[in-house]
C-alpha cells in the first residue's frame, strides 16, 4: 500500500522581518513605507519574524500578527534561539526556527514516508547515534555542545570558543579556540579524535587528556590536523 503522504525536503525563500523594537505605531509607520499592499485578491504573502531582545510584552506578538494581516503579509513562523521568545511565540501560534532544531529530521530521512511503520522501527532510528552539524562560526564566548553524538563545525572556532562532543569533533575552518571530543568518556579511547582545517588550538582535549598551544609541536600549527590519544600521549597526524 502506498503511503498517503510524502515529505519533501524543499526549500522556500520566506521574507524575514526583523523586529527591533516594540512600538506597534512605530512598526506600522515603517511597513507603510516599506510594504506594498496585494491588490490581486488580497492574497496573503508568508513571512517569518525574527526577535532577539528579551524585553517582550506576553500580548506584543499577537498584536504584530494582527499588523501583518492588515499588510497582506502572515506571520507562519518566528525566527530566535532564545526559549522564553519560543515560548512566546507558541502562545501565539507560531511554529520556531533556530539552529538547534531542523524541521525536515523530524520526520524520517526518506523520500515517502509510511505511517504504518511499526513503533519499534521509530524508536530504532531515534537512538541510531547522529552528527550535530554547526553551520557557522563558533564565537568567542561562545559554547557548542553535541550531547551524544559527533560534532561538525561548518567554520572558524574563534579564541575564546568553546567545542565540545560527546563524540569526535571535526572542525572545517580554523580552531583557534577550545575542543574538547570524547567529553561523556563512554567512547574508546583509541576512537576518539579531534580533526581541524587549520589547526592552532588553545587548549585541545581527548577523553579528559589535555594538551595547549604552547606544548604542540609548532610544525602542527596552521595546518590540517587530525589529533588522537595514542601510546599514553597526544598523537598529531597530517592530513
Amino acid at each position: 500500500m502506498s503511503a498517503i503522504i510524502n515529505i519533501k525536503n524543499q526549500a522556500f525563500s520566506l521574507p524575514v522581518i526583523e523586529v527591533k523594537g516594540f512600538d506597534i505605531n512605530e512598526i506600522i509607520g515603517e511597513l507603510k513605507r516599506r510594504v506594498t499592499v496585494n491588490e490581486d485578491g488580497h492574497q496573503m504573502l508568508p513571512c517569518v519574524l525574527s526577535v532577539k531582545s528579551r524585553e517582550l510584552e506576553p500580548t506584543f506578538l499577537a498584536q504584530i500578527v494582527e499588523v501583518l494581516r492588515q499588510f497582506d503579509l502572515q506571520a507562519v513562523g518566528l525566527q530566535t534561539e532564545d526559549e522564553a521568545i519560543a515560548e512566546h511565540a507558541t502562545y501565539a501560534g507560531l511554529a520556531v526556527f533556530n539552529e538547534r532544531l531542523n524541521q525536515y529530521d523530524l520526520f524520517q530521512p526518506q523520500t515517502e514516508l509510511n505511517f504504518e511503520s511499526s513503533t519499534e522501527s521509530i524508536e530504532s532510528q531515534q537512538n541510531e547515534p547522529q552528527q550535530k552539524i554547526h553551520d557557522g562560526h563558533v564565537q568567542a564566548g561562545e559554547q557548542v555542545y553535541a550531547e551524544g553524538c559527533d560534532l561538525v563545525v561548518l567554520g572558524d572556532v574563534l579564541p575564546g570558543a568553546e567545542v565540545i562532543a560527546d563524540g569526535n569533533v571535526y572542525i572545517g575552518g580554523n580552531l583557534q579556540g577550545k575542543a574538547y571530543a570524547g567529553n561523556s568518556g563512554l567512547m574508546n579511547l583509541d576512537e576518539v579524535y579531534v580533526r581541524a582545517y587549520c589547526f592552532e588550538p588553545e587548549l585541545i582535549s581527548i577523553s579528559g587528556f589535555y594538551q595547549l598551544l604552547e606544548d604542540i609541536p609548532k610544525k602542527y600549527h596552521g595546518l590540517s590536523v587530525k589529533v588522537k590519544f595514542e601510546q599514553q600521549r597526544m598523537q598529531y597526524h597530517l592530513e
